[in-house]
């Protein structure tokens, strides 16, 4: 999992922490509350790609805050044992890794090829006599008469506005909020986060983990960033109207 998104020289350093994990398990006071704690052997190899909480929790049936408190444990062990490993694992945050920049193309490319198709199988019968119809990349068969669309096996028919697909994933590579996302597309945030649950979920879907990964730190250190640079004072908030009318 760990050898096409960690630089070369750190491979060896991350096959001999995950063998030194479970002696670790056993040997540690931190583990006595974390039940199973063999749970931690597989969370490991997902720490040293900097997998989000919210996937781990999601894989392993775990509460976020579970998987927080595992993966902490973890990040503990590697600076401790491995602090060039650990510093490795940091920068995956910090910067754009090779692998991540191959999918993001790859994914980049296979979306517009879609978008652009003309010649497409019938869903229904599979006939390769078929005629795209609008604008919606719809598709009739001659054969069977039918109607289909190719985006639905993917859940895109849900989306519109395919022509700003492309620029929202280069804004989902850059963890913009939904607010920029909405002055720089035109599409409001709650389409936004719509988006954003779609495209991340069809990533997943198409094998592009280590991409929806990558976007999902990503959006987390805007997010981190915004809150701390309000508490610094260097950012605002707006403040917007009240819902409620004052007594006169």
């Amino acid at each position: 999992m760990y050898h096409s998104i960690l630089p070369n020289e750190q491979h060896s350093a991350a096959e001999r922490f995950l063998q030194r994990v479970p002696v670790l398990i056993a040997t540690s006071p931190l583990c006595r509350r974390l039940k199973p704690v063999a749970l931690l052997i597989d969370i490991a190899p997902m720490t040293l790609i900097a997998l989000p909480h919210s996937l781990i929790a999601n894989k392993f049936n775990l509460s976020p805050r579970a998987a927080q408190r595992r993966d902490n444990i973890i990040r503990q062990w590697l600076a401790q044992y491995e602090p060039d490993l650990y510093q490795a694992v940091l920068n995956l945050i910090q910067s754009m890794p090779a692998e991540v920049s191959r999918q993001a193309q790859t994914f980049k490319s296979w979306l517009a090829e879609l978008l652009d198709t003309s010649d497409m199988p019938c869903d229904y019968c599979g006939s390769l006599s078929t005629v795209r119809i609008g604008h919606r990349l719809n598709f009739r068969c001659r054969t069977c008469r039918r109607t289909f669309n190719p985006l639905k096996k993917y859940y895109l028919d849900k989306l519109s506005h395919c022509e700003r697909w492309l620029p929202f994933i280069d804004l989902l590579l850059q963890g913009e909020t939904f607010k920029t996302i909405n002055q720089q597309l035109g599409i409001n945030t709650d389409t936004a986060a719509k988006w954003q649950r779609y495209f991340l979920g069809i990533m997943e879907l198409q094998g592009f983990l280590v991409l929806a990964n990558y976007c999902q730190i990503k959006r987390r250190q805007r997010c981190r960033q915004i809150w701390l640079d309000v508490q610094a004072g260097t950012t605002f908030l707006p403040t917007g109207k009240s819902h409620f009318r004052s007594k006169s």
